[in-house]
Protein backbone atom coordinates (compact mmCIF):
# COMPACT_ATOMS: atom_id res chain seq x y z
CA UNK A 1 0.00 0.00 0.00
CA UNK A 2 1.49 3.58 -0.88
CA UNK A 3 0.57 6.35 1.20
CA UNK A 4 0.08 9.71 -1.03
CA UNK A 5 1.72 12.58 0.57
CA UNK A 6 0.12 15.81 0.53
CA UNK A 7 1.82 19.31 0.26
CA UNK A 8 0.28 22.10 2.05
CA UNK A 9 1.93 25.66 1.54
CA UNK A 10 0.40 29.39 2.44
CA UNK A 11 1.95 32.45 1.21
CA UNK A 12 2.27 34.92 -1.58
CA UNK A 13 2.77 32.16 -4.35
CA UNK A 14 6.00 32.03 -7.15
CA UNK A 15 6.09 35.28 -8.85
CA UNK A 16 6.52 34.96 -12.85
CA UNK A 17 9.16 37.34 -13.66
CA UNK A 18 8.47 36.99 -17.45
CA UNK A 19 4.99 38.17 -16.21
CA UNK A 20 6.10 41.16 -14.63
CA UNK A 21 6.28 44.71 -15.60
CA UNK A 22 8.02 47.90 -13.86
CA UNK A 23 7.58 51.51 -15.34
CA UNK A 24 9.54 54.39 -12.57
CA UNK A 25 10.31 52.07 -9.99
CA UNK A 26 6.61 51.24 -9.56
CA UNK A 27 5.58 47.33 -10.43
CA UNK A 28 2.70 47.74 -12.90
CA UNK A 29 1.42 44.62 -14.01
CA UNK A 30 2.55 41.09 -11.81
CA UNK A 31 1.79 37.66 -11.63
CA UNK A 32 1.96 34.54 -9.49
CA UNK A 33 1.19 30.93 -8.99
CA UNK A 34 -0.73 30.81 -5.70
CA UNK A 35 -1.74 26.90 -7.33
CA UNK A 36 1.51 25.28 -9.23
CA UNK A 37 3.65 22.37 -9.76
CA UNK A 38 6.69 25.20 -8.28
CA UNK A 39 4.36 26.57 -5.18
CA UNK A 40 3.15 23.19 -4.01
CA UNK A 41 3.21 20.24 -6.69
CA UNK A 42 0.23 20.74 -8.14
CA UNK A 43 0.30 18.75 -11.55
CA UNK A 44 -2.81 19.24 -13.56
CA UNK A 45 -4.27 22.66 -12.53
CA UNK A 46 -2.76 26.45 -12.35
CA UNK A 47 -3.88 29.24 -10.07
CA UNK A 48 -2.28 32.61 -10.24
CA UNK A 49 -3.29 35.96 -9.42
CA UNK A 50 -3.07 38.80 -11.54
CA UNK A 51 -2.75 42.89 -10.74
CA UNK A 52 -3.22 45.41 -13.27
CA UNK A 53 -2.30 49.02 -12.58
CA UNK A 54 -4.02 52.00 -13.89
CA UNK A 55 -4.10 52.06 -17.45
CA UNK A 56 -1.77 48.65 -17.89
CA UNK A 57 -2.46 45.95 -20.29
CA UNK A 58 -1.48 42.53 -21.60
CA UNK A 59 -1.65 42.36 -25.52
CA UNK A 60 -2.95 39.74 -27.60
CA UNK A 61 -2.57 36.36 -27.28
CA UNK A 62 -3.85 32.72 -27.00
CA UNK A 63 -3.17 29.44 -25.24
CA UNK A 64 -2.96 26.63 -26.88
CA UNK A 65 -2.81 24.02 -24.46
CA UNK A 66 -5.11 24.63 -21.80
CA UNK A 67 -8.49 26.32 -21.06
CA UNK A 68 -8.29 29.83 -19.01
CA UNK A 69 -10.92 30.51 -16.40
CA UNK A 70 -10.51 34.26 -14.89
CA UNK A 71 -12.62 35.67 -12.13
CA UNK A 72 -12.72 39.85 -11.10
CA UNK A 73 -11.81 40.08 -6.97
CA UNK A 74 -11.52 43.74 -7.13
CA UNK A 75 -11.73 46.65 -9.47
CA UNK A 76 -12.69 47.58 -12.99
CA UNK A 77 -11.26 45.90 -16.20
CA UNK A 78 -11.76 44.56 -19.71
CA UNK A 79 -11.13 41.07 -21.68
CA UNK A 80 -11.01 41.42 -25.17
CA UNK A 81 -12.18 38.03 -26.85
CA UNK A 82 -11.74 37.27 -30.51
CA UNK A 83 -15.04 36.55 -31.68
CA UNK A 84 -13.85 35.58 -35.28
CA UNK A 85 -10.56 35.25 -37.26
CA UNK A 86 -8.86 38.14 -36.17
CA UNK A 87 -11.72 40.54 -34.44
CA UNK A 88 -12.02 41.05 -30.80
CA UNK A 89 -14.96 42.12 -29.09
CA UNK A 90 -14.92 43.59 -25.38
CA UNK A 91 -16.14 42.99 -22.17
CA UNK A 92 -16.44 44.35 -19.22
CA UNK A 93 -14.80 43.10 -15.59
CA UNK A 94 -16.54 44.15 -12.25
CA UNK A 95 -15.98 42.12 -9.16
CA UNK A 96 -17.69 38.60 -9.43
CA UNK A 97 -16.90 38.28 -13.17
CA UNK A 98 -15.82 35.58 -14.13
CA UNK A 99 -15.21 34.42 -18.13
CA UNK A 100 -14.07 30.94 -19.29
CA UNK A 101 -11.56 30.99 -22.45
CA UNK A 102 -11.57 27.71 -24.15
CA UNK A 103 -8.01 26.45 -25.58
CA UNK A 104 -6.89 28.33 -28.43
CA UNK A 105 -9.22 31.84 -27.75
CA UNK A 106 -7.76 35.00 -28.77
CA UNK A 107 -7.79 37.18 -25.76
CA UNK A 108 -6.04 40.56 -24.20
CA UNK A 109 -6.63 42.01 -20.86
CA UNK A 110 -6.52 45.64 -19.71
CA UNK A 111 -7.19 47.99 -16.69
CA UNK A 112 -8.89 51.47 -18.03
CA UNK A 113 -8.87 53.18 -14.64
CA UNK A 114 -6.88 55.85 -13.88
CA UNK A 115 -6.71 55.43 -10.39
CA UNK A 116 -7.91 51.90 -9.44
CA UNK A 117 -5.42 48.57 -9.17
CA UNK A 118 -7.67 45.60 -11.28
CA UNK A 119 -7.32 42.33 -9.62
CA UNK A 120 -7.94 38.93 -10.78
CA UNK A 121 -7.72 35.35 -10.05
CA UNK A 122 -7.25 32.84 -12.60
CA UNK A 123 -6.74 28.88 -13.63
CA UNK A 124 -4.88 26.98 -16.22
CA UNK A 125 -6.57 23.43 -16.40
CA UNK A 126 -4.63 20.69 -17.32
CA UNK A 127 -1.29 22.32 -16.71
CA UNK A 128 0.93 22.44 -13.73
CA UNK A 129 2.42 26.13 -14.41
CA UNK A 130 2.08 29.48 -16.35
CA UNK A 131 4.70 29.27 -18.21
CA UNK A 132 4.53 30.45 -21.86
CA UNK A 133 5.91 27.19 -23.23
CA UNK A 134 3.35 25.11 -20.43
CA UNK A 135 0.81 26.72 -21.65
CA UNK A 136 1.20 27.15 -25.27
CA UNK A 137 1.49 30.83 -25.25
CA UNK A 138 1.32 32.41 -28.75
CA UNK A 139 1.82 36.28 -28.99
CA UNK A 140 -0.96 37.86 -31.34
CA UNK A 141 0.16 41.99 -31.42
CA UNK A 142 -0.32 44.77 -29.31
CA UNK A 143 -4.03 46.23 -28.90
CA UNK A 144 -5.38 48.45 -31.18
CA UNK A 145 -6.77 52.07 -30.12
CA UNK A 146 -9.88 51.69 -32.71
CA UNK A 147 -10.94 47.83 -30.53
CA UNK A 148 -11.06 49.55 -27.06
CA UNK A 149 -14.80 50.15 -27.00
CA UNK A 150 -15.29 49.91 -23.79
CA UNK A 151 -13.57 52.41 -21.14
Amino acid sequence: MTIKKYKVGIGEGVIKHEFVRVKDGVTTFECRELISSEANGSEKICVFKAVFGPREEHSKHRHTKCDEIVHCVAGRGVEGIEVEPGKYKEFEYVPGTTMYLPTGTGHYTRNPDYFENLHLVGIFLGVPDMNKETTGYVAEGEIQENEKTLG
